[in-house]
């Protein structure tokens, strides 16, 4: 990274004060090699051993200091997913799924940077009143890319959805935006991308996901589930997490193939690996891989793990306090250790742990960004684009209307945890507002009942309640999902049909209500759930996925029903393929791509991949490209995008790519590009565009190769050729590889 000349010059000027530092390490003239091998050949083996094993919830107080050095205790386990997890307030931005939606880059960017300006803050609180310990640290685990590839599966909400090439680039914005300006001397935070790999459920049904066993061709292993892990590496993350699951036989963590041969000599990864809580653990004691601590020792350093990241919540010794034994017997070097030790070193260097505080930009921010007024208006702002409009008779947006009486149906119409889904921050609760609070300002006369006695579950359920609810309204609004008690990290689902009684509350809300009364109905949910009944019922007159909004659920909501402020237009796209029911799924231990996803289609969805409605509509024209490239270089194309509608709004641009015939199989479609565009009513904006040559390779019992023929490249506000139309056209045209 390059220093500014002012930098250099205070740089200079605390170096001469500093340079009778009592270690180089601590010297900020020298390089931040210079410095790592510095400190790290000062460590003994039983210091390394303690660094390198962080035993969690035990330990409070993080990895333990060096006192003769003058190192402090550091914690490598902070949650920075949507929100900084676990360490006081923090600003609470939706889920992941629903940022996944917003097919909005830049937002991502955004709302990280905020993330880790929040991070730093409370990490400089701490670390001026000596208080250490877990999720207090500068070391987040984020973000989760791992590709969502079953309906059922807990923890849907946490990606940004099916699509590899979606995946990657959202991902590479996070990590810029958690780890600040790159052109600083400092990071701000350091990111970590997990969970390195294969690692889509389950969870616990019909497998404990620490034992599980997934089997994966190369091809789909290359093509599907690692591109996204690759963008990372791209980005400058440091830090990569190993899942729980096997990969073919061999634990994640253990996997040599995976963690040295493609992610350090194939990407060049230069962080450090380390584990999922207990992952060590479960290799011999779930999957039973290995039967003792010091072979499991010798693999997971051998693989390229740094940190075992041990789960005190089993009865299990850290496998990493047994790297002495190890050592003694003659099976790892204590210069492997010393190797192992440095790229943990390099980001508590580049995090300005031992440089003075003056000079680290970063170390002045304080407790003021906490949920400031700059990040609740962004919360808002994601929110509000993150809401996909799956159905709309002509309803939505109500403007400047107002009803006599306003009914307020089922379990997520008032709740408040339900609504911010797994991972959620200790939000002020007073900065949010559920849907019932917001919008019943569109009507004097407010009914509520959640109809569900026993929430989201809805296993006791009162009809008569709904009944007297509905009865005489002039609009119902039905608020049905899921929430953390029916999907989350270890809890899957076994079917996607929604859950105890809501399908019957729903037509219970319809069929009580008078026949012209209005129900609009709002989903709360990561994974998908059967409503074919409301996509197909006349008195269903608006259908909005909101996924899992959190503390901006109610605002968010009410800008776009009423579509008041620059986002509120919908513009939100599915970023996963939502299947019509059960019978379309295949099995959630099976890891083969056909029949999943819009990539592999063999079913035909209820909604595809890329899907959302808006309040305005869009025509496409003029699409140019390049029309014969050379085998390993970009195509270079652009399109007219015109706002057709009554009213401004965004619109997600989206290109697809399909191969030529070709002996290794290729996906039906492949998403290569996509923006997220603004316009006015009646503009036409010109997007250009680059499809890189790493988007038309395929991988090959030969490695990665690019087809020479013709490929078909399509543009529009969809997938090409869908049974269910957002309304505009997709254009096509063809170029030649040579």
């Amino acid at each position: 990274m390059e220093w500014g000349i002012a930098e250099k010059l205070l740089i200079l000027s605390i170096a001469l004060t500093y340079a009778s530092s009592e270690f180089p390490f601590q010297n900020v003239s020298l390089s931040w090699e210079e410095r790592v091998d510095d400190l790290v050949n000062r460590l003994t083996l039983e210091e390394m051993t303690q660094q390198m094993s962080h035993e969690l919830p035990r330990t409070e107080e993080g990895v333990p200091g060096i006192p003769r050095l003058g190192i402090k205790n550091y914690t490598w386990s902070t949650e920075c997913l949507r929100g900084d997890v676990g360490a006081g307030n923090a600003t609470a931005f939706p889920q992941p799924i629903g940022l996944g939606a917003t097919f909005d880059a830049d937002l991502l960017l955004r709302v990280a940077r905020a993330i880790g300006m929040e991070v730093r803050a409370k990490n400089n609180y701490f670390e001026q009143h000596g208080i250490y310990g877990q999720k207090k640290g500068l070391s987040c685990y984020s973000p989760v890319i791992n590709i969502m590839r079953d309906a059922r599966w807990g923890r849907n909400q946490e990606t940004y959805g099916e699509d590899p090439f979606l995946t990657g680039v959202l991902a590479q914005h996070y990590v810029w935006g958690l780890q600040g300006n790159n052109t600083s001397r400092y990071l701000l935070v350091s990111s970590g991308c997990k969970h390195i790999d294969v690692y889509s459920g389950p969870e616990n049904i019909p497998d404990s996901r620490f034992s599980f066993k997934a089997n994966v061709t190369m091809r789909d292993w290359r093509t599907t589930y690692l591109p996204a892990f690759k963008k990372c590496v791209d980005a400058g993350t440091y830090n990569i997490m190993c899942s729980y699951t096997s990969i073919n036989g061999i634990p994640a963590c253990a996997n040599k193939e995976l963690l040295t041969d493609i992610l350090r000599d194939e990407w060049g990864f230069k962080g450090y690996i380390g584990s999922d809580s207990g992952a060590l653990e479960h290799i011999i004691y779930s999957h039973h891989y290995l039967n003792n601590t010091v072979d499991a020792v010798v693999e997971c350093i051998n693989a390229g793990v740094s940190l075992d990241l041990a789960s005190g919540k089993f009865d299990y010794t850290p496998i990493y306090y047994s790297i002495p034994d190890a050592v003694k017997q003659g099976r790892l070097t204590v210069q492997k250790i010393r190797e192992m030790m440095k790229p943990m070193w390099n980001i508590r260097m580049r995090l300005g742990e031992f440089d003075p505080p003056e000079i680290n930009p970063y170390k002045q921010m304080n407790l003021s960004v906490i949920e400031s007024p700059t990040h609740r208006a962004l919360a808002i702002e994601a929110a509000t684009k993150s809401f996909v409009l799956l159905k709309n008779r002509k309803f939505l947006p109500l403007m400047n209307q107002v009803y006599v009486n306003i009914s307020f149906i089922g379990p997520m119409a008032n709740s408040t945890k339900q609504l911010f889904g797994d991972y959620a921050p200790d939000t002020d609760l007073k900065l949010m507002k559920t849907p019932m609070e917001t919008l019943q300002v569109l009507g004097y006369d407010i009914r509520y009942t959640p109809g569900c006695i026993d929430g989201t579950r809805c296993l006791k359920y009162s009809s008569k309640l709904v009944a007297k609810a509905v009865e005489n309204t002039n609009l119902v609004v039905v608020c049905l999902g899921l929430g953390v008690v029916l999907e989350a990290e270890l809890n899957d689902r076994r079917t996607i049909d929604l859950p105890g009684h809501q399908l019957k509350l729903l037509q219970d809300a319809v069929n009580g209500s008078p026949a012209n009364a209005p129900v609009m109905l709002l989903l709360f949910n990561g994974g998908p759930v059967d409503i074919r009944w409301a996509d197909s019922s006349d008195r269903v007159v608006a259908i909005i996925q909101a996924f899992y909004p959190a503390q901006a659920a109610g605002d968010a909501l009410l800008e776009t029903v009423i579509m008041a402020g620059p986002y509120a237009n919908p513009a939100a796209r599915l970023p996963f393929t939502w299947p019509a029911s059960n019978d379309d799924i295949p099995s959630m231990t099976d890891y083969s791509v056909e029949g999943r996803s819009y990539r592999y289609p063999k079913i035909e969805p209820l909604y595809p991949f890329g899907y959302g409605l808006s309040y305005t509509s869009f025509a496409y024209s003029n699409l140019k490209i390049t029309d014969q490239v050379k085998a390993g270089s970009n195509v270079i194309g652009f399109v007219n995008i015109t706002n057709t509608g009554f009213w401004g709004g965004g619109e997600v641009v989206q290109i697809y790519l399909s191969w030529p015939d070709f002996s290794a199989p290729t996906p039906h479609l492949q998403l290569v590009y996509f923006q997220r565009i603004s316009t006015d009513s009646g503009q036409t904006l010109k997007m250009d565009f680059i499809i890189e040559e790493e988007s038309m390779s395929i991988w090959t019992d030969a490695g990665w190769q690019i087809p020479k023929g013709k490929y078909t490249l399509y543009a529009g506000g969809q997938q090409p050729n869908v049974k269910k139309s957002v309304g505009s056209n997709v254009l096509s045209a063809s170029f030649m590889v040579y």
